[in-house]
C-alpha cells in the first residue's frame, strides 16, 4: 500500500494558498489595463505566466516535502542464532573431553535438526540464520547447519541484539532462538541488551550447568598505566568448584619471569570464590607483562584457565593534576589530600578567594606546565573572570585534557555555560533553583562493571555503591549529552529522579567524569553506608574501605589511563589471540588540532621470540583518520611486541607501542560450565523460555503460540525535498522569463 502526502515546512497549506490567491489577484489587477492595449488571449496568457511563476516561487519559499510511504504486511519470522565460539568444542555433558564425548556443537546441530524443519530454515520469509562469536554474522538461509564450526575466540552475545534491532526495520522478527552456553567473554551483559530489544528470546542452554572440579583465575585487575616507583594494587579472583574442604591451592603473581609474590589458600567448601590482592611497584619503564597463576587441582576439568595475563604500560613521569576550586570547602580539602598523597600524581591548585583573585595568584597557561587531568570543584562561581574560564575551556577542548567535575552550591550555572560542550552534560540556568536536597545513588545496572565503580574482590558482597551516604544537590537539572553515559542516577527516598548523579564521557583523546552533587567528604567519614561507619573500630589490623578514597582511586586510574594528547594510536584489535587466529591491526591518526587525518603513511613492526624476523605491515586508510591491516594466518604461540609509526610527507606524526600475547590464555575456556543463570534471566525478562537440547523439541510450538508472533505492518517512508531541487526554481525562472519576453515583444510598459 502506497500513501503520498505533501507537507510545507515554512508554514501551513492554507497560508500558502491565501498568499497565492492574493498574488493571482494582483496579477489580474496589474493586467486589467495595458499600454499598449492587447487582446484578451494575450492578457490571460500573461496573467497565467505570472501566476505560475509566483506559485513556483512561493512553493520554494514554503519548502514543500513530498512523502511517499509504502506499507506492507509481513508474516512473523524468527532468528536462529548459533554460538560458534571455541567453548562449543567443550563436552555437552561432563567436563573432561574424551573422544567419545559429544561436544556442545554436536548437541546444538542435532537439536536444531530435531526441533526445526529444514524447509522452515531454508525459507527466508520464516527464519533468518546467524552465528555469534567475536561479533554476529548473518549466514543466509542456504548455509547448512552442519557447517558451523567452533572457531571464534570470543563470545559477544550482546552484539546479536544490535544486529537484530537493525534487521527489524525491514523484517518482522518476533522471536529469537539462541543456542549457546551463556559464557559471554566480550561486550556488555547480554541480559540488558536482550531486555532493551524487547523480542522474546527462546534460549537452548548448551553444556553442563553443574559445577566441575576445577580451579580458575577469573579476574586480574590492575592499572593499565603505571608509574615507576608508584605502588598500585593487583586484584586477583580465584573460582573453584568440585573441591574437597581442606585442599590447598597457591596463587602466584609474576612480572615477566620474576615472581612478585604468592598466597596459599585452604579451600573451606566445595565451591566458591577467593580474592587475593598484591601490591605491585614498577621499577623500569616500558610495557610489562603481569601473570597470575593458580596451582591445579588433581583431576580438574581443564588447566587452560589457571592463569590470566595483563599488560601495564609503565611511564617514568608523574601525571600532573590541575585543580580549580570556586572557594575553599570540605570537598576541596579532601580532594587536595587525596591527590597530594598519591605518589603517581603531581598536584597544582588554584583556589578562588574574594572577587576574581586566587590564593595562588592569577592562573596563566605558563604556570600550568604539562597538564594531564583538570579537576573543577565548585568552579566557576559568579566572580570567576571570563579570561580564567576561557583558559579552562582551552585546556579541555583545544588541548583535550581529561576532566573530573564536582558540583557545589556556589556553582554559577551562567558562567558554567561558557564551558559549553567541554562538559559531559548540559544545564538550563533559567530552570534551576538553589533549594538544596539530599540525593541517594542508584547505580545503573547496565554499567555496574565500569572501572570507576570497581570494588576490590575481597570487599564484594560486603559493600555496595548504593549504600554510600547521600550527597547534597541543588534543584538543577543536569542533562547528559548524547555521547555521555550515566553511571548512577540520583534518588530521593528510594525513588529515581531521572537525573544523573555520576556520568562519564570518552570523547576524542580525553576522558571525563562528572558528579552533579557535592558533599563528597561524607564518603570519607562514613565509609560504605552508615551501618559500617564505626564497625570494627577496635580492630586496627583491618582498615575500613573509604568510599571516597576508592572512588577517587578508580576515577584517577580511569581518567589517566590513556596518555594525554596522543595523536597516533596503532595496535592490534585485542591483547590476546590463539595460535593461527586472524589478527587485525587498527590505527588512528590526528593532526595538531586533533582532527582525523585522511592521508598518512602508517606502519607497524611486530617482533617476538617465535619469529625469525620482524613482521612489517603497512596499514591502509579506511576513512575518517582510521587505518587497518590484517594478518589472516595469525602468529604462532608466544609473546609479541609492536611499534607503530605514522608520517605525512616524510615528517613523523607520532608513534605507538605495546605488547600482545598469542596462545598462553584462552578466555573461551575460562569457565567450562554452562551459565544457566544468565540464560534463564534472558529468557524470563524478554518473555521467552529456557530449554535444554532434550526439551527443545517444543520450541517451535511455543513460539507459534506466543501472542507476539503475529503479522505486522512495516512502513518505509521516503521524503523528497522539492524546494531544495533545481527544477522548481527553473520553472519559476522559465515562467517569469517567458512573461518578460512577451511583454518586450508587445512593447508593454
Amino acid at each position: 500500500m502506497n500513501h503520498i502526502s505533501l507537507t510545507l515546512n515554512a508554514g501551513p497549506l492554507w497560508l500558502y494558498l491565501l498568499i497565492l490567491l492574493a498574488s493571482v489577484l494582483v496579477a489580474v489587477w496589474s493586467y486589467r489595463n495595458t499600454i499598449p492595449r492587447t487582446t484578451n488571449f494575450r492578457r490571460n496568457a500573461l496573467i497565467t505566466l505570472r501566476s505560475l511563476g509566483l506559485a513556483a516561487l512561493l512553493l520554494a519559499i514554503f519548502q514543500p516535502i513530498f512523502s511517499s510511504t509504502t506499507t506492507q504486511k509481513t508474516i512473523p519470522s524468527f532468528a536462529l542464532v548459533m554460538d560458534n565460539s571455541q567453548s562449543m568444542a567443550l563436552p555437552e555433558q561432563g567436563h573432561v573431553l574424551t573422544r567419545s564425548t559429544a561436544t556442545r556443537r554436536d548437541a546444538m546441530v542435532a537439536s536444531i535438526h530435531e526441533a526445526i524443519p529444514k524447509g522452515m530454515l531454508t525459507d527466508g520469509t520464516q527464519s533468518d540464520l546467524y552465528s555469534v562469536g567475536e561479533r554476529t554474522y548473518s549466514l543466509g538461509n542456504k548455509t547448512p547447519i552442519d557447517s558451523i564450526r567452533p572457531v571464534a575466540s570470543q563470545t559477544d552475545l550482546s552484539s546479536l541484539f544490535e544486529v537484530i534491532r537493525a534487521e527489524r526495520k525491514t523484517k518482522n522478527t518476533e522471536a529469537i532462538v539462541l543456542y549457546t552456553d551463556g559464557a559471554f567473554t566480550a561486550g556488555k551483559n547480554p541480559v540488558y541488551s536482550a531486555t532493551d530489544l524487547g523480542v522474546p528470546v527462546y534460549v537452548v542452554g548448551l553444556g553442563d550447568s553443574t559445577e566441575p572440579r576445577d580451579v580458575a583465575v577469573t579476574e586480574l585487575f590492575t592499572n593499565e598505566v603505571g608509574t615507576i616507583g608508584a605502588l598500585q594494587p593487583v586484584d586477583i579472583t580465584i573460582h573453584y568448584g568440585g573441591a574437597k574442604p581442606g585442599e590447598h591451592i597457591t596463587v602466584e603473581l609474576f612480572e615477566e619471569e620474576q615472581k612478585l609474590g604468592e598466597r596459599a589458600i585452604e579451600i573451606a567448601q566445595a565451591s566458591g570464590d577467593e580474592a587475593v590482592s598484591f601490591q605491585y611497584t614498577p621499577t623500569t619503564e616500558g610495557t610489562k607483562k603481569l601473570i597470575a597463576k593458580v596451582t591445579t587441582l588433581s583431576g580438574e576439568a581443564t588447566d587452560k584457565n589457571n592463569l590470566r595475563i595483563a599488560y601495564v604500560k609503565v611511564l617514568k613521569n608523574k601525571f600532573h593534576v590541575l585543580l580549580f576550586a570556586g572557594a575553599p570547602s570540605s570537598d576541596v580539602s579532601f580532594l587536595r589530600q587525596f591527590f597530594s598523597e598519591n605518589p603517581s600524581l603531581q598536584l597544582t591548585t588554584f583556589i578562588q578567594k574574594q572577587g576574581a583573585e586566587f590564593y595562588e595568584g592569577t592562573p596563566t597557561r605558563e604556570k600550568f606546565g604539562q597538564v594531564d587531568l583538570v579537576v573543577l570543584a565548585g568552579f566557576p562561581i559568579a566572580s570567576t573572570s571570563d579570561a580564567t574560564i576561557a583558559l579552562v575551556r582551552d585546556l579541555l577542548t583545544r588541548e583535550g585534557r581529561s576532566l573530573l567535575f564536582v558540583a557545589s552550591r556556589q556553582l554559577d550555572l551562567g558562567k558554567l555555560q561558557q564551558l559549553g560542550d567541554a562538559l559531559p552534560f548540559k544545564v538550563e540556568p533559567r530552570m534551576a533553583s538553589q533549594n538544596e536536597i539530599k540525593a541517594g545513588m542508584a547505580v545503573n545496572p547496565a554499567v555496574s562493571d565500569n572501572p570507576v565503580l570497581h570494588i576490590p574482590p575481597d570487599e564484594r558482597g560486603k559493600i555496595s555503591w548504593d549504600g554510600v551516604a547521600p550527597l547534597f544537590k541543588t534543584e538543577t537539572h543536569f542533562q547528559a549529552r548524547p555521547e555521555s553515559q550515566t553511571l548512577a542516577e540520583a534518588t530521593m527516598a528510594g525513588v529515581k529522579l531521572g537525573e544523573p548523579l555520576i556520568l562519564s564521557r570518552h570523547i576524542g583523546q580525553a576522558r571525563q567524569l562528572a558528579i552533579t552533587g557535592y558533599g563528597l567528604w561524607q564518603w570519607k567519614l562514613t565509609s560504605f553506608g552508615r551501618e559500617r561507619a564505626y564497625a570494627n573500630r577496635s580492630d586496627t589490623a583491618k582498615q575500613l574501605v573509604s568510599a571516597l578514597d576508592l572512588f577517587l582511586s578508580n576515577a584517577a586510574r580511569w581518567l589517566t589511563t590513556e596518555e594525554s594528547n596522543k595523536r597516533v594510536r596503532i595496535a592490534p584489535e585485542r591483547k590476546f589471540y590463539q595460535a593461527g587466529e586472524r589478527i587485525e591491526v587498527f590505527g588512528q591518526v590526528y593532526n595538531e588540532s586533533y582532527e582525523p587525518m585522511e592521508h598518512a603513511d602508517v606502519t607497524i613492526r611486530i617482533t617476538g621470540s617465535a619469529l625469525t624476523k620482524p613482521v612489517d605491515l603497512a596499514l591502509e586508510a579506511v576513512g575518517n583518520g582510521r587505518f587497518t591491516a590484517v594478518m589472516p594466518e595469525g602468529l604462532p604461540k608466544g609473546d609479541y611486541a609492536f611499534k607503530g609509526a605514522a608520517s605525512a610527507s616524510g615528517v613523523e606524526i607520532g608513534t605507538d607501542d605495546g605488547r600482545f600475547n598469542v596462545g598462553d590464555f584462552n578466555i573461551e575456556l575460562a569457565e567450562p560450565r554452562m551459565r544457566s543463570d544468565i540464560l534463564r534471566q534472558m529468557a524470563e525478562r524478554t518473555g521467552g523460555k529456557f530449554y535444554t537440547p532434550e526439551t527443545a523439541v517444543n520450541i517451535l510450538k511455543d513460539i507459534q503460540a506466543s501472542p507476539r508472533f503475529t503479522p505486522r505492518e512495516i512502513s518505509n517512508t521516503r521524503d523528497f525535498e522539492i524546494w531544495n531541487s533545481w527544477p522548481l526554481l527553473a520553472l519559476a525562472l522559465l515562467f517569469f522569463s517567458t512573461e518578460w519576453f512577451i511583454r518586450k515583444r508587445l512593447g508593454m510598459l
